[in-house]
């Protein structure tokens, strides 16, 4: 299914633990992501003709394409129960956990430009994830259409980074921010829940891709 072995290694681990993210690049080949890239080039394709006819709802929505995939859809299988997703999951969260959500996050040409954030209000600094986030880039991710930004190390910091910027300003860029440029087929595993992370700027001509899967464990009952 890839080019390399299917386990999480100690090196990885560390640097997930260490940075909050780690990059596998390639990790998919083309005739696996390809037909999933052709799918949601559709969807998206299905988007921009609906704004056209509303545009108010395209003004609403900046001109990003956001969407819930089926959790049981069989064409994004690959995204969902890679091996090596399965081994960081369980290193991370446990034996026990869930697939909470599977989203595509499309910024189109000249939008996607986010302001650095965590995803969890409940912010941790212990070293315990709360989350995974395997993140696969549909697209090839460069420096021009859009990538992941994330501040390493920033899941054990317990002030916010932005505070250093001028102003606080948490929307313009950071001495300390990491752009993931990868080919497509490539996964990012990151801890979304308290890693400082945002999109950035699609300057390129046509939207960028990514499916991310979003995993929890699961909570005792009772």
């Amino acid at each position: 299914m890839g080019h390399r072995g299917d386990r999480l290694t100690a090196r990885e681990r560390e640097s997930l633990d260490r940075d909050g993210y780690l990059v596998v690049p390639a990790l998919l080949d083309e005739p696996v992501i390809g037909p999933i890239r052709t799918r949601l080039e559709a969807l998206v394709h299905q988007k921009i003709v609906a704004w056209d006819a509303d545009t108010d709802a395209g003004i609403a929505a900046a001109w990003e394409v956001n969407a819930s995939l089926g959790l049981a859809d069989p064409d994004f299988a690959p995204l969902r129960e890679h091996p090596l997703v399965a081994d960081a999951v369980a290193a991370l969260l446990g034996p026990d956990t869930q697939l909470r959500e599977l989203t595509l996050r499309a910024p189109l040409p000249g939008f996607g430009h986010q302001g650095l954030h965590h995803d969890f209000a409940n912010h941790r600094t212990d070293g315990v994830w709360q989350s995974l986030s395997a993140m696969w880039c549909v697209s090839a991710f460069t420096r021009d259409n859009g990538p992941l930004r994330v501040l390493p190390g920033s899941h054990r910091m317990s002030g916010s980074p932005v505070d250093a910027l001028p102003l606080g300003f948490e929307m313009g860029p950071h001495l300390d921010e990491v752009k993931m440029v990868a080919p497509a087929g490539s996964l990012i595993l990151f801890n979304a829940a308290d890693i400082w992370h945002s999109g950035t700027f699609n300057y390129s001509p046509g939207p960028r891709l990514a499916v991310t899967a979003n995993f929890d464990p699961v909570t005792p009952a009772g």
